[in-house]
C-alpha cells in the first residue's frame, strides 16, 4: 500500500509530495520546491530511498530545493518536453518579484527526462501516466498514478479553483482546456494532490469548480451545487491529506 507525505515548503507554502512504495522501499519526490534539508529528513524518516524527482511545472517555488537534493541522491529529474525552453528563462522561472526568494544558480540542474503527453513511465515500481496541461505555464504537466488512482496536478487544479494565468506563458482558455479534456477524463474517485491547499477528487471538482465549467451552468445551477455540497462536507471529509 502506498503512502503520501505531504510537505509544505518555502514562501509560498508549496505541497512537496513524497510518494512511497514499501513495497521497493523507494520514493518519488513530487516539485522540491524549497527547504532541501527538511525534504531529506523527511525521507530519512521513512526509510526509503529516492527514485526520482517530478516536477508538475518549472516556477521557483515547485524547482528550487532540486539542485541541492540532486547533490546527495543520484536520481533522474522528469519534466514535461515543454520545460526544456521553460527552465532556460529565468524570468519565466521566477517572475518579478520573487528574485529573494530564488537564485539564478538554482536553475542550473539537469533534466534526465523531458516527458511527453500520455507518456508512460515507471519510477519506485509506480506506472505514471504523463498528461500535458499547459496553461498555468506553458510547461505544465500531471502526473498520473493508475494503480492507485492519484493526481498529481501541480497548479493547474486546485479544490474548486484553477492557477493563475497572468505570469509568462500563461493562457487561461489554454488551462481550462486542459483541465476539461485531460484531467476530467480520469476516472471520477481520482484522488488529486494540488500544488498548493487541499486535496480533493476529480468528480467533486468537475460538479464544484466554477472556474472549469461549461457554458449554460447557470448561476442558479451554481447556488444549487453550492448548497448540495454543504450537504455532502456535514456528512464526512471529501478527503484527508
Amino acid at each position: 500500500m502506498r503512502t503520501i507525505k505531504t510537505l509544505h515548503v518555502g514562501p509560498l507554502e508549496t505541497n512537496c509530495y513524497l510518494i512511497c512504495n514499501p513495497q521497493t522501499e523507494q520514493l518519488l519526490i513530487v516539485d522540491p520546491g524549497a527547504e532541501p534539508d527538511t525534504i531529506r529528513e523527511e525521507i530519512r524518516a521513512t526509510g526509503m530511498l529516492p527514485a526520482a524527482i517530478l516536477l508538475t511545472h518549472g516556477h521557483f517555488d515547485h524547482i528550487g530545493a532540486v539542485r541541492e537534493l540532486l547533490s546527495v541522491y543520484d536520481i533522474p529529474v522528469v519534466a514535461s518536453r515543454a520545460a526544456e525552453e521553460f527552465l532556460s528563462d529565468l524570468s519565466k522561472v521566477a517572475p518579478a518579484g520573487s528574485e529573494e526568494y530564488f537564485h539564478e544558480a538554482q536553475l542550473h540542474f539537469p533534466v534526465s527526462k523531458y516527458a511527453d503527453h500520455e507518456e508512460l513511465v515507471e519510477y519506485a515500481g509506480f506506472p505514471i501516466t504523463c498528461l500535458a496541461t499547459p496553461g498555468h505555464t506553458s510547461d505544465g504537466m500531471c502526473f498520473f498514478f493508475p494503480t492507485e488512482g492519484v493526481l498529481f496536478s501541480g497548479d493547474s487544479l486546485f479544490m474548486e479553483s484553477v492557477g493563475r494565468t497572468d505570469l509568462p506563458t500563461g493562457d487561461a482558455k489554454q488551462l481550462i482546456a486542459s483541465v476539461r479534456e485531460q484531467l476530467y477524463r480520469l476516472p471520477d474517485a481520482t484522488l488529486v494532490f494540488p500544488g498548493h491547499g487541499p486535496a480533493t477528487n476529480i468528480e467533486f471538482e468537475r460538479r464544484y469548480n466554477i472556474f472549469t465549467w461549461e457554458k449554460g451552468q447557470t448561476k442558479a445551477a451554481g447556488a444549487a451545487l453550492r448548497e448540495a455540497k454543504k450537504a455532502e462536507k456535514a456528512k464526512k471529509p471529501l478527503v484527508k491529506d
